[in-house]
């Protein structure tokens, strides 16, 4: 009987694991310092962005489910999206976070 558990579990583990990332994909709220900022959404390359603007300082939540997305190539398409929904490029060296959230500070000048 313990055998059969085992093969149940490995074979949910993908259905949970899927399960916990579409949850997760689907938490856009901002932190409370930005709770009052301007709400933008951007799509780039396949990957969407809710992005929370509130003066120079962003906060990006990629919002498209993906299967071990590379944190360098999600930090590119978030930056292109700051661009585009903010019109202003994102700081040099100011972009911090993970695949799912990053923050970064704006360059308007």
């Amino acid at each position: 009987m313990l055998r059969f558990d085992v093969a149940m579990t490995h074979r949910m583990k993908p259905l949970v694991l899927l399960a916990l990332a579409t949850h997760l994909a689907a938490c856009a709220s901002p932190s409370p310092q930005l709770m009052r900022g301007q709400k933008h959404e951007a799509e780039v390359g396949g990957s969407r962005f809710t992005i929370w603007q509130k003066g120079e300082i962003v906060e990006i939540y990629r919002t498209s489910p993906e299967m071990m997305p590379k944190l360098s190539q999600v930090m590119a398409k978030a930056a292109i999206a700051v661009v585009r929904v903010t019109g202003c490029a994102v700081r040099e060296g100011s972009m911090v976070g993970d695949a799912a959230l990053m923050k970064a500070e704006l360059d308007c000048g």
